[in-house]
């Protein structure tokens, strides 16, 4: 690395090399029977390079030719980006635990042990198709750039899901576990499920007119990704984001605080430096309801001449950096989700939407269909909904909420609760 950087620093005005490398395990039941026991090792190096104010990147999975490398990279920067910032160079940043050595001691005999026993208990309790996955992984990044920068981080990671299909169709209900150490699935978890699955044999058409909606944190998906487009400091640089101008603005309900956490080392992404060696920190996008920062890489972050806030992310090696804000945290609130059901006299209760990339996604709007969800009636889920969509703009509902669930589910990717949100647009067949 030390020689390709060199090599690099002499033919470029700058230049950076990222590299990670990552072992993954996985098993995998289907219906109850082992389908899956994979073992898989990926490894790589990017090299970004700026030269003539403009950007190149080339990438390889076996650096045997470091003249050749770097020529690609050179290459690739005579036709790239303008660009016009410094990579920054970074030290002495806190060190994170974000390594468990006992997912090291992880088996696959254990796993499948402790499969048959998750399916067992659930089999014992009703009649259902079972599907239950592990994955566990350690994997390492680093990032040097002729700055001066040289930083390196381990990790490991670990999950443990079941889930209940319905008969005759893809979807069904999940329950799991993610972390940085061996995790199980405990009983409690599994009731859950398993009561949840008796109520979906019953099906319910909603009908079509406004209800309350208690989005579950694995549905909010749909309504953060709209956050995402809007507040992508490329929009915002381009004037074509509907929250341009709206910084220190009330944008949604005062219930809602989002964060993005850094340092939960609870959470995947979990790092004190970001994919462009940026001190990452924590930053709150939406504060009480009022929209108060949106994540910047090196590049947006001088195109909007703001301190970069090591929110720069990559999506693989053959993607230049981003700006994203992963590990995000949605402030819980105080009602339980009992609480939430018990008082909505007809309402739906959305466990997973489909179509989420549909829509006017940068305007906020939402058209989804619920794969699983449950009517609410008089206090009570009486039933499975089917052939149910909800539809409005993400704005909107969430100007609406009405609770927030008193704890955050760990999705891995964010920590979030549930919401209640009132006047939701649902249409039945």
């Amino acid at each position: 690395m030390e020689k390709l950087l060199k090599l690099a620093t002499q033919a470029a005005d700058q230049a950076e090399i990222f590299y990670n490398e990552k072992t993954m395990d996985e098993l995998a039941f289907s219906d109850g029977k082992l389908v899956n026991c994979d073992s898989s090792l990926s490894s790589g190096i990017a090299l970004r390079v700026i030269k003539n104010g403009r950007m190149g990147l080339a990438h390889t999975c076996n650096l045997l030719d470091r003249e050749d490398f770097l020529r690609q990279a050179l290459l690739s920067a005579e036709n790239g980006m303008e660009v016009d910032f410094t990579l920054p160079h970074t030290r002495d940043l806190p060190r994170l635990e974000l390594y468990n050595p006992a997912v090291e001691d992880v088996s696959k005999e254990s796993l499948i042990a402790a499969g048959n026993r998750i399916i067992s208990y659930i089999r014992d309790r009703v009649d259902a198709q079972v599907n239950v996955s592990f994955g566990y992984s350690t994997g390492s990044v680093g990032i040097l750039n002729s700055a001066g920068t040289d930083l390196h981080e381990r990790g490991s990671g670990f999950f443990t899901q079941a889930m209940l299909v319905f008969p005759g169709t893809g979807s069904g209900l999940l329950t799991f576990k993610t972390g940085r150490c061996p995790l199980d699935l405990e009983d409690a978890d599994l009731d859950e499920l398993v009561e949840l699955f008796r109520l979906s044999k019953i099906e319910i058409v909603p009908p079509t007119k406004r209800l309350p909606v208690i989005f579950a944190p694995l549905s909010l998906y749909a309504l953060l990704s709209r956050f995402e487009a809007a507040w992508s400091p490329v929009n915002i640089h381009n004037g074509v984001s509907p929250l341009c101008g709206k910084l220190g603005e009330r944008i949604v309900s005062e219930k809602i605080s989002l964060t993005r956490e850094p340092f939960d080392l609870e959470l995947d992404s979990a790092s004190a430096f970001d994919a462009e060696g940026t001190p990452t920190r924590r930053l709150t996008l939406i504060d009480k309801g009022v929209f108060s920062a949106f994540p910047t890489d090196l590049n947006y972050a001088a195109k909007l001449n703001l301190e970069p806030n090591g929110c720069a992310v990559r999506q693989s090696l053959e993607w230049l950096p981003t700006a994203n804000a992963v590990n995000l945290v949605l402030d819980p609130g105080d009602v339980s989700l009992e609480d939430m059901v018990s008082g909505i006299k007809e309402g739906i209760l959305a466990q997973f939407l489909m179509g989420a990339h549909s829509g006017n996604v940068l305007n906020g709007d939402y058209s989804v269909g619920v794969s699983t969800g449950f009517m609410i009636e008089n206090g009570r889920i009486t039933g499975r909904v089917k052939d149910c969509m909800l539809s409005g703009n993400v704005y909107e509902t969430l100007s609406n909420v009405e609770a927030v669930e008193n704890k955050a589910l760990n999705l891995g990717i964010h920590k979030l609760p549930a919401l209640l949100c009132k006047d939701v647009s649902v249409a039945g067949k």
